[in-house]
């Protein structure tokens, strides 16, 4: 039977969102899609499908002059102008059109509510999908509690809950995240991020360093915090044989870079050190099979923060098969999963982490590459997720 499902996203590859890019590809022929997002104009992540039943409304929101659109940003957080505008536009292409069912997916807020009002104007159910939540940020302390009060983020919180209360489904990206969920709505399901298995695939590559890797970003040390990195290396340097074989790779922005530059200046790493500009998204599988070391970046999960982030440079380097080296540990969501597929090391001290690196290099020295030996990394592709949706989405329409 064929189904007519109208997707409603913040943004649409190429302006990032691979997981609504990844849906939209793997979803079967089953399903008629038409999506309605924003034009932004960015470049950042290419997801390139052909599909028959497919259709995309791109709608410019916000002015490109800086001073209306600091006005237009007050507007968004006051009154949700952006929804406002989305919707009205939508319904101008959209209104004489049959849908089964809404799914809107947001990593914060814009646009549930132009989700919500669609789905009310076609008298169809509503799948909501979080793909972050502000709850899994550190809790500020100090003068920043006073700046996230007047940043107005508890007041999205309060119209994100009452949204939710709308959907007759909600979707998110990790345990710790539907367990939150669950205390506003009843009915919350759990598709991981993931990997294209098509592009992300182990390849036997050796290479003349031994290479530790990261790809991202590094804003906040809250979140993703490489300290242990940085004195393990220190202390493994002392052996002249490791230092000449290692190379750091990092692959970062211009404000991540300012932050790590500092980091290996301060620890005297300089020299093992290499950085790189961000790539794309179809040179990150031939830069992770050159990898020796994936590394991914998080912090201890803690009542005060963060909490159930999994980033998908886990997913990404789980299919490639390349050691997962994970620091500082999260000891929850993200270090179950390493466990679980044996993907590599969620690190929580100095020893545990130069222990790992350790017998990697010697890997290395014998083999020339590295090869993790990863488990179930299958339930966690891009294909299996929109299996994971196709029956999500059966159930909340049947419910109507």
């Amino acid at each position: 039977m064929q189904r007519k499902l109208l997707i409603v996203c913040d943004a649409f590859p190429p302006d990032f969102a691979p997981r609504v890019g990844y849906l939209c590809k793997f979803l079967d022929s089953d399903y008629d899609i038409t999506v309605v997002t924003e034009e932004t104009g960015h470049n950042s992540w290419p997801v390139s499908f052909e599909r028959q039943n497919f259709c995309i409304h791109k709608f410019a929101l916000t002015s490109a002059n800086p001073l209306i659109c600091n006005f237009q940003a007050i507007g968004d957080y006051l009154f949700s102008r952006k929804d406002r505008k989305l919707y009205k536009q939508a319904i101008k292409i959209l209104n004489d059109s049959r849908f089964d069912m809404v799914w809107c997916t947001s990593y914060y807020i814009f646009p549930l509510l132009c989700g919500k009002k669609l789905a009310q104007h076609f008298n169809i159910p509503l799948c909501i999908d979080l793909r972050d939540i502000k709850e899994q940020e550190a809790k500020p302390i100090g003068l920043h509690r006073i700046r996230h009060f007047f940043r107005l983020q508890w007041l999205n919180i309060w119209r994100r809950n009452r949204i939710l209360k709308s959907a007759q489904s909600v979707t998110t990206i990790s345990p710790w995240h539907v367990e939150t969920l669950s205390k506003f709505h009843n009915n919350v399901h759990l598709v991981y991020n993931g990997y294209d298995d098509e592009d992300f695939r182990y390849k036997e590559t050796k290479t003349d360093y031994f290479t530790i890797t990261y790809t991202g970003r590094i804003l906040d040390l809250s979140l993703r915090n490489p300290i242990l990195l940085f004195e393990a290396v220190r202390d493994l340097c002392k052996n002249d044989d490791f230092a000449k074989a290692l190379r750091i790779k990092w692959f970062l922005d211009d404000a991540s870079m300012k932050q790590i530059g500092g980091l290996t200046a301060n620890y005297g790493l300089t020299a093992v050190t290499e950085m790189h500009p961000t790539i794309s998204a179809k040179e990150m599988p031939e830069v992770l099979n050159n990898s020796s070391i994936a590394l991914v970046l998080t912090n201890l999960s803690t009542p005060k923060g963060p909490h159930g982030i999994m980033t998908t440079k886990f997913f990404e380097a789980l299919g490639c098969e390349r050691p997962i080296l994970c620091v500082r540990s999260d000891e929850s969501c993200l270090a179950a999963a390493i466990a679980e597929t044996n993907a590599g090391l969620a690190g929580r001290d100095v020893e545990e982490v130069k222990n790992f690196i350790i017998s990697k290099f010697h890997e290395w020295q014998q083999n020339g590459f590295t090869h993790q030996n990863v488990r179930l990394k299958e339930q966690f592709t891009r294909q299996t997720q929109a299996v994971q949706f196709k029956e999500i989405f059966e159930q909340t329409i049947q419910k109507q």
